[in-house]
């Protein structure tokens, strides 16, 4: 019953660290996919290919990219938790903790690039179409004159794309909003991002503690099994003693038993 007990443990923590290696390296491969996909994106931001839907695609992409960064941290936090049994689950864990995370945190870095990059392609579109609305609005202004002249910025000066011109002010508000909610979007990705930083660095340090502790106790079972050793051959070695101790206290005693004896034998004739 217990080496059954013992194999199942084995077998359940193998299970667990296949189970956590499956799910972080699925959601690598998303996220690669994904930076891919919004790098493509980013590149159109601004220019002739740019669209609604580009835009709307570039949204969701930010909100999925967030949610499986927060769920791969979680993965790696179980990772963290599990608990190693064994040689071979130390290893595992190492193994899992130094390739995974690496890649994973230079993903991570990728993303945050682009959040940046394509933050800034969008501040700069929306400020060419609040520009172009305000000429739009202008033409319509009997100091219009006056005021073309004063919103002759730099923004103005570059190529404005339709989807810039065609815009209202409601259209305006709803890109401001997006606009924020990218740029929220990345100081939480960068707090993931530290909090991940921070795991992969306190369970390096667990790493270093179990195997010192793997190797302390090992060092403890190989002493303990020198000093039975030593004890049984000093417990051997005192027994032999103690047996001729005795065989020689006997002799003695037999030899003296002897020799009174004789002696009071001689005395008596």
């Amino acid at each position: 019953m217990l080496f059954l007990h013992f194999v199942h443990l084995l077998v359940s923590s193998a299970s667990d660290f296949q189970r956590i290696n499956n799910a972080i390296t699925t959601n690598i491969s998303k996220i690669k996919n994904n930076i891919n996909e919004l790098e493509n994106l980013i590149q159109k931001i601004g220019t002739s290919d740019d669209s609604e839907p580009l835009r709307d695609r570039y949204l969701h992409l930010q909100n999925e990219m967030k949610t499986l960064v927060q769920q791969t941290n979680r993965t790696f936090e179980q990772l963290q938790s599990t608990p190693v049994k064994n040689e071979d689950d130390r290893r595992q864990k190492e193994n899992l903790t130094e390739t995974l995370s690496k890649q994973y945190m230079k993903l991570i870095h990728r993303f945050q690039e682009l959040q940046r990059l394509g933050a800034q392609k969008e501040k700069a579109s929306l400020e060419r179409a609040r520009s172009a609305s305000f000429r739009k609005h202008s033409m319509h202004d009997p100091y219009g004159v006056d005021n073309v002249a004063f919103t002759n910025t730099p923004y103005q000066q570059q190529v404005v794309i339709p989807m810039e011109q065609e815009v209202d002010t409601r259209a305006l508000q709803e890109r401001d909003s997006q606009l924020r909610k990218l740029e929220t979007n990345i100081v939480e990705v960068n707090e993931l991002f530290k909090d991940m930083a921070n795991l992969v660095h306190e369970h390096g340090g667990i790493i270093d503690n179990i195997e010192n502790h793997v190797v302390e106790t090992e060092a403890h079972v190989d002493t303990g099994n020198r000093q039975l050793k030593q004890a049984v051959t000093y417990q051997s070695a005192a027994r032999r003693k103690k047996i001729i101790l005795i065989g020689i206290l006997i002799t003695i005693i037999v030899i003296i038993a002897l020799i009174l004896g004789i002696y009071f034998g001689v005395a008596k004739k």
